[in-house]
């Protein structure tokens, strides 16, 4: 049995891409079992699926906490949630990024994988720069990368169950297939392989009561964010409609009064770059 992790954001199709992978997997001819776990139901928020694949049934009805795989939708979430969690030695990470396997932090032994899924989805028009839907292109280089599924059962899979531009997306499931790079089995074994990343700072624990009373310094939203805020002070003039309009108290002040972003809090969610007159400030894409 293969247990394969599904590390995203809220939109990207990370849930889908567990399903997807199911049924793909049934259409081989094996026995697959797929469903997700949802915390802060929000676009742009963390999200995590599940995919297990045997070749007879399987009783097994909990979360994978050992998975032989983890698929990360999004680099941003390498600098805020543990993705490798639990990952088997031997096992597989594969990200979604233009950088190379070797710029991966992960565990010794474990292997790395790389497909720069953003700029397939983009190519064919899935999702915006904002929130690309990479989730095929990822399926593709999962398929190639693992041989969990085949080609053309994860084609036929996308050809039944994806209602919109079911053609784009068998594209991006080609693309994905071909672009991924992977890390040789021998590399990873040799210990060449960056330490683990640092384990991110532990959330603060919540006061009993409804969460929606709770102002954003309660929480720390940082993980959401798939954009940030870059604040342009050579054409900053002070007007203060960042501060106005942010929902999430995310802007102070330095001891000039120039604004600075608070990033603990935001969400990325684009609102002061929308509603600064001046265009001073610039939504910039998270990186690794």
């Amino acid at each position: 049995m293969i247990e394969i992790r599904f590390h995203g954001r809220g939109g990207q199709g990370a849930v889908i891409a567990a399903e997807l992978l199911a049924q793909a997997a049934f259409l081989d001819g094996k026995m697959p079992q797929s469903f997700p776990f949802f915390g802060v139901e929000r676009r742009g928020a963390p999200v995590t699926a599940y995919a297990r694949i045997d070749d007879k049934p399987i009783g097994l009805r909990t979360s994978i906490v050992a998975p032989d795989v983890v698929v990360v939708l999004d680099p941003g979430l390498l600098a805020t949630t543990r993705v490798t969690d639990g990952i088997k030695p031997g096992g597989l990470l594969l990200v979604n990024t233009h950088r190379g396997p070797e710029s991966l932090a992960a565990p010794p032994g474990v292997r790395r994988a790389v497909v720069d899924a953003t700029r397939i989805a983009l190519s064919h028009g899935l999702g915006t720069t904002m929130m690309p839907i990479v989730n095929t292109a990822v399926l593709g280089a999962l398929a190639r990368a693992t041989g969990a599924v085949s080609l053309e059962g994860l084609t036929r899979a996308v050809e039944q169950f994806v209602p919109a531009r079911p053609q784009d997306n068998r594209f991006a499931a080609r693309d994905g297939y071909l672009g991924v790079r992977i890390e040789a089995a021998s590399e990873a074994a040799s210990g060449a392989a960056a330490a683990a990343p640092a384990a991110p700072a532990r959330p603060r624990v919540l006061p009993e009561g409804p969460v929606a009373s709770l102002s954003s310094e309660a929480i720390d939203t940082a993980a959401w964010r798939t954009f940030t805020p870059v604040i342009h002070l050579d054409r900053c003039t002070k007007c203060n409609f960042c501060w106005k309009f942010c929902p999430d108290d995310a802007i102070e002040f330095d001891d000039v009064g120039f604004p600075k972003i608070r990033l603990d809090y935001c969400k990325g969610c684009g609102i002061c770059a929308a509603e600064c007159p001046p265009k001073t400030i610039e939504m910039v894409a998270t990186e690794i």
